[in-house]
């Protein structure tokens, strides 16, 4: 992929269906030779007894996410061009968008990591805009996860999401994807209803150690298996600053690098790819803020 360009305006960084599916999921309660009675598969949606037995309720994870209120004056105030499309800069992540998609389709990869060689340098702000890019796609499910657990509650501010809870509690099973996991509620910006998104509010001084833990792999496999996704972003710390995607790198195909300009250096740069070497692809990097 090529550099590409999303100019930002001069402000402050931000401180922080279908019954197949349905019947796919329900849970035998025959054995497993015999066929599922229609009137079972109605009731278990329910979870409702039948004849006795108690089936459980049958949780359609995407369908079953709460919402965040959109609110179109926030979005605008916190950067999120690619929802109003106001800001001409908006074009940049449809660019971006449409070649990410072209070089996720010839790897056959899936699942993008989002991060800079230091703070500051507006990856979140890339990200969060290239998932709604991406919401835009009707056949294209998309997950943006927060995973910067260093810097909690920066996308959460951006979207207007009260309270999204801990990533690392979803990581270590705590929480059902359904009960984490959020969509953007009914609006006019033509936000895509595919787009499932991860927030965090809470700090976590062992996330590496989180990130690597086995409990994280059935989580996100969990994850995968109840959404089949498209695209999964990833929103992590920054590279130099810590060492969270060297351990997670296990869960993603490919870097997307943010370059912050008058804050990201050449030294900056090598010693980013340095870290990386030769097992961790880069689809490219992205220059924000830049003239």
């Amino acid at each position: 992929m090529k550099q590409y360009i999303a100019r930002r305006r001069n402000t402050p960084r931000l401180d922080k269906n279908a019954r197949d599916r349905i019947l796919a999921r329900i849970i035998d309660v025959a054995p497993p030779d015999a066929p599922l009675p229609a009137v079972v598969a109605q009731q278990a949606v329910a979870g409702r007894a039948v004849r006795g037995v108690n089936v459980p309720r049958i949780v359609d994870a995407w369908n079953d996410m709460a919402h965040i209120s959109v609110n179109e004056a926030l979005l605008d105030r916190n950067l999120v061009i690619t929802a109003s499309r106001n800001d001409p800069a908006h074009s940049a992540f449809e660019v971006l968008r449409t070649r990410l998609m072209m070089a996720l389709a010839e790897k056959g990869w899936t699942r993008v990591a989002v991060t800079s060689p230091t703070d500051g340098c507006g990856k979140t702000f890339t990200a969060v805009n290239l998932a709604i890019a991406l919401s835009r796609y009707d056949s294209c499910r998309t997950v943006l996860l927060d995973m910067d657990m260093r810097r909690p509650g920066d996308m959460a501010r951006m979207l207007g999401a009260q309270a999204p809870g801990s990533m690392a509690e979803f990581l270590r099973g705590g929480r059902a994807v359904e009960s984490h996991l959020l969509r953007m509620g009914q609006n006019l910006l033509k936000i895509g209803p595919n787009l499932a998104i991860g927030l965090n509010d809470r700090v976590e001084s062992y996330a590496s150690e989180i990130l690597k833990h086995p409990d994280t792999t059935r989580v996100l496999e969990r994850m995968t298996a109840e959404l089949k996704p498209d695209v999964v972003l990833y929103d992590m710390p920054s590279v130099l600053s810590h060492d969270d995607l060297l351990a997670f790198r296990q869960h993603f195909d490919a870097v997307l690098l943010v370059s912050g300009g008058g804050i990201t250096t050449a030294d900056d740069l090598s010693e980013v790819m340095r870290q990386m070497g030769e097992t961790i692809p880069l689809l490219g990097v992205v220059l924000n803020r830049g003239e």
